[in-house]
């Protein structure tokens, strides 16, 4: 009877002796399915390089899959780009790109300065910065998003020397549907006096916020861009608190012709002026006429005043008064993509 009751003995050595088998062999076998994984990635790489029909060739010399364990991405000593039609080609530093193990949608990638990039007329423009990093999320189709952010950018025309630069660069585009939003937002950005007539422009900041409405069957259509959308904001600021904010819908033509009903607010009015008068004082007069011609609403500060625009394929009116006009503004799509 005392032999029935008795309880089987308890053997820790054996069950953990099996629960370290099974961890070694998890590792393994994760090991293996990584490095599957990077070879799989390496021959993606390699193949989309050698690829005959493709509309854009790249090549990332000395191109290696790291980031084991938990990580996997591609490292290049330099990279290479180019449309086949001729459109536009690009080359630049060393790239190094990581996407987690648990979350391969979501990737982010360091590149090296300078970049080259040049455009269909051999014009060489070079992009320098000391730090360039790119996130980025490939699914789901509809939720794609891709961001470059720069710090202390340097933009230059090969024989004519810098053009721009800024303390920090955004671009920023995500799709909604079937529209896409666009951002940059440039900080502490100067333009060389080339550019604007030989004026001396102080360092601003730019804030763009546009959403592109059906941005694959009209903007990215046909070898020009063309379509409508909403200015969310497009915002130049000379301080973080004196500047010209312009929101409302707009259109642009093929021919590179805007349309629009634009509401501007100029945030301190008279700091504005000031710095509108130093910049373009042949127009002083005309500025200062208008904004004195401006009804002030009882809402907005003493120092904000609101104006309305409206665009009419690149004429520009105030109400009836005319103002001027918008060249036309031509965005090229490369052809090859």
């Amino acid at each position: 009877m005392s032999g029935a009751g008795k309880k089987p003995s308890y053997n820790a050595g054996r069950r953990i002796g099996w629960l370290m088998a099974a961890v070694i062999a998890i590792v393994a076998l994760y090991t293996v399915g990584w490095f599957w994984a990077a070879g799989m990635v390496d021959r993606t790489v390699t193949a989309l390089a050698n690829e005959e029909g493709a509309s854009v060739r790249f090549s990332c010399p000395g191109h290696d899959v790291r980031g084991f364990p938990f990580r996997i991405g591609v490292f290049c000593d330099a990279f290479e780009a180019a449309a086949v039609d001729g459109s536009f080609a690009a080359s630049g530093g060393a790239v190094r790109s990581a996407a987690q193990i648990y979350d391969l949608r979501r990737l982010v990638a360091e590149i090296d300065s300078p970049v080259t990039v040049f455009d269909a007329a051999g014009t060489a423009y070079r992009f320098d910065w000391t730090a360039g990093r790119i996130n980025a999320v490939t699914a789901p189709m509809s939720e794609r998003m891709a961001a470059f952010e720069a710090d202390d950018i340097r933009i230059g025309l090969d024989g004519i020397g810098e053009l721009a630069r800024a303390d920090r660069l955004g671009l920023y585009a995500r799709e909604a549907g079937t529209a896409i939003d666009v951002a940059m937002r440039p900080r502490a950005l100067t333009v060389a006096s080339s550019l604007v007539g030989g004026r001396a422009l102080p360092a601003v900041g730019i804030d763009i916020d546009l959403r592109l409405e059906d941005w694959a069957s009209t903007w990215a259509s046909g070898p020009v861009a063309a379509g409508n959308g909403t200015v969310n904001r497009a915002a130049l600021l000379l301080t973080d608190d004196r500047g010209v904010i312009i929101e409302g819908p707009f259109s642009l033509s093929a021919d590179g012709l805007v349309s629009g009903d634009f509401a501007v607010r100029i945030v301190d009015v008279p700091g504005v002026l000031a710095a509108a008068r130093d910049v373009v004082p042949e127009f002083a007069p005309q500025i200062e006429t208008l904004a004195a011609a401006a009804p002030r609403q009882a809402s907005m500060p003493d120092d904000e005043l609101s104006l309305s625009f409206t665009v009419r394929e690149g004429r520009v009116f105030a109400g009836l008064l005319p103002l001027g006009r918008i060249p036309p503004i031509r965005l090229d799509l490369f052809s090859g993509l």
